[in-house]
């Protein structure tokens, strides 16, 4: 697990603010909006997980609701994939008349070019839309979905269908995502062939897996979109780890507040949880140094109970 010293928390903090104070726009709602790395898309720090909506509880109804109440709220950030279920689905209904809103973002598991372009076009007729803004590899640290980054990276694997795709209009842009194996994301960003990067970042998984000082280092460095995922920890039951009154603040605070961060992922149901958000974010205040040592040394009590809880860190 990682420690950090006092000083690293400091110049984390200060580097933050500074990044936040020079990098922020505003929209008309006063939600902020920050430049996703070099893509130039302006994203609201806030974005909508949409794997909640896909639950089989959730209706039609409620993801139309979500979706304006988006809106009204200043959020342009839409997240989702083919394997949320009932999502996409959902989304395409939702976003009819609004598409131009929002930026939106799927997702592909394949390995082959085929694949992820037969994978692509699915996800665009579910969504009835004609592109996507973002399309992230998914979780390229599992080695059973990536046995190889080469293959990955070849002349026949999924980035060169993705770049196929970006050259008919069907993809603007190409990320990927990294849930585990921190290290297994450097040879796709050093590639030079990927523009965002969406991992899992909060005060406990620091001590595990700890995105924030490799894999969003490496990306701040080359100018790409940070993403922040899983900033409640994760799902537990009908909630979040991190999402009861203890710890819903601090962590989205956490957040925030980590260096070049772009926007910052949250799954939502129902409007509701997209108003707590909404508020929370509209009230942040960087953590200051004791606040931000008292929450990672809350986390790596939580980090030692839960271990490597999406896989194996290495």
């Amino acid at each position: 697990m990682q420690e950090m010293t006092r000083r690293q928390l400091g110049k984390t903090a200060a580097l933050a603010g500074a990044l936040q104070a020079s990098s922020a726009l505003r929209a008309a709602s006063g939600l902020e909006m920050r430049l996703l790395g070099k893509t130039g898309m302006k994203v609201s720090v806030l974005g909508i997980g949409t794997a909640p909506l896909g639950a089989p509880n959730v209706s039609g109804k409620e993801a139309h609701r979500v979706v304006d109440a988006a809106i009204d709220h200043g959020i342009n950030y839409l997240d989702t994939a083919p394997i949320y279920r009932q999502a996409e689905r959902r989304l395409g209904p939702a976003l009819k008349g609004k598409r131009s809103k929002f930026v939106l973002v799927t997702k592909v598991e394949a390995t082959s070019s085929q694949d992820a372009i037969w994978q692509v076009r699915e996800s665009l007729q579910k969504c009835q839309t004609d592109y996507f803004d973002l399309v992230h590899v998914h979780n390229v640290g599992r080695t059973d979905r990536f046995p190889s980054l080469d293959i990955l990276l070849g002349e026949d694997g999924a980035l060169a269908g993705l770049e196929k795709l970006k050259t008919d209009g069907a993809v603007r842009h190409i990320g990927m995502t990294c849930h585990l194996r921190p290290k297994r994301a450097l040879p796709v960003m050093r590639s030079g062939r990927v523009e965002a990067v969406m991992s899992a970042v909060n005060y406990i998984d620091r001590h595990i897996y700890n995105f924030e000082e490799t894999v969003f280092a490496e990306a701040a460095e080359r100018g790409m979109g940070i993403v922040a995922m899983k900033i409640l920890g994760g799902a537990k039951g009908d909630g979040a780890i991190l999402s009861d009154p203890r710890h819903y603040e601090r962590a989205v605070r956490y957040a925030l507040g980590i260096p070049g961060l772009s926007v910052a992922i949250m799954g939502m149901k129902s409007v509701a949880e997209l108003e707590q958000a909404v508020a929370t974010v509209k009230a942040y205040q960087p953590l200051g140094p004791q606040e931000l040592s008292e929450a990672l040394a809350d986390g790596k009590s939580m980090a030692a109970d839960l271990g490597e809880h999406r896989g194996p860190a290495v």
